[in-house]
């Protein structure tokens, strides 16, 4: 199940071109009454996230994968997690990515589950990055 996360656009949530930021995605299923539960152990699974421009864009500005910078993580109920092993996403942008934006504003971002046969969107949204007075 995908989910909407829109980061970076409030006072408390800013996202500085040439900063390093680390996202955490939590991956979530329904039960059988329709609660949510952090989803099984994703750890042998591979992700994507990109960001573009604007959602039809044929180029990602900044492209992470498994393994590099996406790593996991277990829910931690102190940031608001729901407890489940291996089921949190740990998404690390380098300071050398962030400045892959050019320009402050509003940009698009999905996170894919690419396995074959299980190609699917876990999350997406939008990301603001602003102007950095350093660069």
């Amino acid at each position: 199940m995908a989910r909407r996360f829109d980061l970076g656009n409030t006072a408390d949530d800013r996202i500085f071109i040439g900063e390093d930021v680390t996202l955490r995605v939590q991956l979530v299923t329904k039960d059988a009454t329709g609660k949510d539960v952090a989803s099984a152990d994703v750890s042998s699974n591979a992700y994507r996230m990109e960001v573009k421009a604007s959602p039809g864009d044929t180029t990602a500005l900044i492209d992470l994968v498994t393994g590099v910078e996406i790593t996991f993580a277990n829910g931690d109920l102190s940031l608001g997690e729901l407890v489940g092993a291996s089921s949190v996403l740990v998404i690390a942008m380098s300071d050398t990515e962030t400045e892959l934006i050019t320009s402050e504003g509003l940009y698009s971002y999905d996170v894919w589950r690419t396995d074959s046969g299980s190609e699917s969107v876990v999350a997406f949204g939008t990301i603001f990055f602003t102007d950095s007075v350093r660069l």
